[in-house]
């Protein structure tokens, strides 16, 4: 059953996102963005292409977030049009190492188009969340 409701539409990419992250798989972490997709990453690195994005991703899971984990909750999912949605994600990374060894939450932007192949990431947008000052 195909569903048009937003909530599960950014409900099942996050799920993908999430279980690629987890696997430590660039290639699969890639694959539901558009070709041309765009993602800025939260140090601010701006990578365009599914290519490019799933490169990164594995350049990272293979160092500075290698045997990191990664949940997503999706804060809030709305129709732009009856083929765009914008997503909001909440996302907790427990990292061993590197960087951001801990955990650590960011907030997400995420643009979602219907293609013929399904839903796919045309932008994504991430920023991590500062820890509280005291």
């Amino acid at each position: 059953m195909t569903t048009t409701d937003p909530q599960h539409i950014a409900g099942e990419i996050a799920q993908q996102l999430e279980s690629a992250w987890n696997a430590a798989d660039g290639a699969a972490f890639g694959a539901p963005f558009t070709d041309d997709a765009d993602f800025v990453a939260i140090r601010g690195d701006h990578h365009r292409t599914r290519e490019a994005i799933a490169h990164g991703h594995q350049a990272i899971f293979d160092s500075i977030y290698k045997g990191s984990v990664l949940r997503h909750e999706v804060a809030q999912a709305r129709a732009l049009t009856h083929d765009v949605l914008l997503v909001h994600l909440l996302s907790t990374l427990t990292s061993p190492g590197g960087p951001l060894a801990g955990t650590h939450q960011s907030f997400a932007s995420m643009v979602l188009v219907q293609t013929p192949a399904g839903w796919r990431i045309a932008a994504f947008h991430n920023t991590l969340i500062a820890p509280p000052r005291g």
